[in-house]
């Protein structure tokens, strides 16, 4: 179906703006976000993205038709007002497309005046667009009726953002992204979870088997598997010197054949060895007690961290129980490096790091103890077929270091103008007009950028396969939750 003609303006067209005069034709839905097409001969077509609509009357241009208009209501039954008026499309040039190859490039030469516009086929926009047949299924082109699957190397490979506001819907995105990896079932995941929202997520669906949740407050690290350089990580105060201390202090106890100890054994070892400075033994006393005071350390390990992760197998680590920020950092450190080195040594399979909350554990501007491992597998991990999706509703206060390292970004609902603005900085690809249209997005809809897909495009994240449990419920659910909580007891 046509949808309209293109005309000439000022500055249209051109190789920036395609300006179009819409068909008259009620049955005709045109929207802001729709791909178009403009055919330039039998085998290349421009492919156009409608960025803004607008209505234009002639008979309105004069200030004598309007004075007209207010002096007499009744003007327009004598005057056919309304034939005047038109609808009129602004429409941004992507790219040419060669339907015979299906090879795209880009517009070398502006489309004629008097040229028809036509909405897009699927086909088209598929191939413009790079979209995979077989890839994850993450949502739909509303306006073109265009499933939205991208390859899942393109889209993981390079790294994922997920970023928006509270309750924009970034975690249900996340839990889509979930599922298809899941469905794909050759790569690991392990979801860094702090407020337990993923935990029964999938208790009702035909993944139930692939999950395992871990509660963190229960998982036990062994003191003795860790040398004075993996201690020295959860102690970010600790100097080359003092670590050089607990080396001597560990290498001691080892000597005694002592298999099993625990964190108080290194103080009690401390304590009695002679020649070390009396600050820095106060000082590193002080630093053993507020690490055995989080119970998160013992003389033996409550996991397996090599059976942990499988094809096809999702690990979701549930932080809820532990209050404390410093525990929660330690405990994805500590399970984001073992896995990490074990990719490495490829005694796992490849594997997709999910951090929920991602600027709580690799924050830019604060110190924290599990924002060195999220680094580096932002910048290596890639090598290693070590995947990272950081979800974050504040990009801001997230590591500049670990959200560049992201080459796709999968972007909902933002409205703080210091996050437009530090996205619009570190997103390539995201110009002034896309970045407008930001804090406008429903519930669901996001933008996607990046390498994951060859033109950033707007579309409706889908519904997940299993939505009976919700990711956020309703006060009122919550309410009543605490309520037959109460009453059991």
């Amino acid at each position: 179906m046509i949808i309209g003609i293109v005309i000439v303006t000022s500055d249209s067209p051109s190789l920036e703006k395609i300006e179009v005069i819409l068909e008259k034709d009620s049955s005709l839905i045109v929207e802001r976000g729709q791909f178009v097409t403009i055919p330039k001969n039998e085998t290349t077509e421009v492919i156009g993205l409608i960025s803004g609509i607008k209505k234009y009357n002639a008979y309105y241009e004069t200030l004598e038709a309007s004075a007209h208009e207010i002096a007499s209501r009744d003007y327009h039954t004598i005057f056919p007002i309304n034939e005047w008026e038109n609808t009129i499309a602004e429409i941004k040039p992507l790219g040419e497309l060669n339907t015979e190859k299906e090879v795209v490039s880009r517009v070398k030469y502006p489309v004629s005046p008097g040229s028809k516009v036509y909405r897009s086929s699927p086909r088209s926009i598929e191939v413009f667009l790079g979209l995979d047949k077989n890839g994850l299924h993450l949502g739909f082109l509303q306006s073109n009726e265009v499933d939205i699957k991208l390859n899942l190397s393109r889209m993981l490979r390079k790294h994922l953002a997920i970023l928006a506001i509270s309750g924009a819907g970034k975690s249900y995105a996340a839990s889509v992204l979930l599922e298809e990896i899941l469905h794909y079932g050759k790569l690991g995941v392990i979801v860094i979870d702090p407020h337990g929202e993923y935990s029964n997520l999938f208790d009702f669906s035909e993944y139930k088997d692939n999950i395992e949740v871990l509660n963190g407050s229960l998982i036990s690290i062994s003191v003795p598997e860790l040398s004075a350089w993996d201690i020295s990580e959860f102690i970010p105060e600790m100097s080359v010197v003092q670590t050089r201390v607990l080396e001597e202090i560990i290498s001691n106890i080892k000597k005694m054949k002592l298999e099993h100890y625990s964190i108080l054994e290194l103080i009690k070892q401390l304590e009695i060895t002679e020649g070390v400075n009396s600050r820095t033994r106060e000082a590193m006393v002080g630093w053993l007690l507020s690490l055995h005071r989080t119970y998160l350390f013992s003389p033996e390990s409550s996991l397996d961290i090599q059976k942990l992760i499988l094809p096809g197998k999702a690990v979701i680590l549930d932080l809820s129980d532990l209050h404390s920020i410093r525990a929660r950092r330690i405990q994805t450190l500590y399970l984001l490096k073992n896995l990490y080195s074990l990719r490495v040594q490829n005694k796992i399979p490849p594997l997709v790091f999910m951090v929920e909350e991602a600027h709580q554990f690799c924050p830019e501007s604060s110190r924290s103890v599990s924002k060195s491992i999220i680094e580096t597998i932002a910048r290596e991990g890639r090598k290693f077929y070590c995947s990272l999706c950081l979800i974050s509703q504040r990009p801001i206060n997230l590591s500049v270091t670990a959200l560049s390292q992201c080459n796709s970004n999968l972007i909902l609902r933002i409205r703080n103008p210091y996050d437009l603005d530090f996205i619009g900085r570190t997103s390539e690809g995201i110009d002034r007009s896309i970045l407008k249209m930001l804090p406008d997005l429903e519930v669901g809809e996001a933008l996607l950028v990046g390498e994951g897909i060859n033109y950033p495009i707007f579309f409706k994240i889908r519904t997940r396969k299993h939505h009976s449990m919700s990711l956020s419920p309703s006060l009122q659910q919550a309410a009543e939750a605490y309520e037959k909580k109460w009453q059991s007891k």
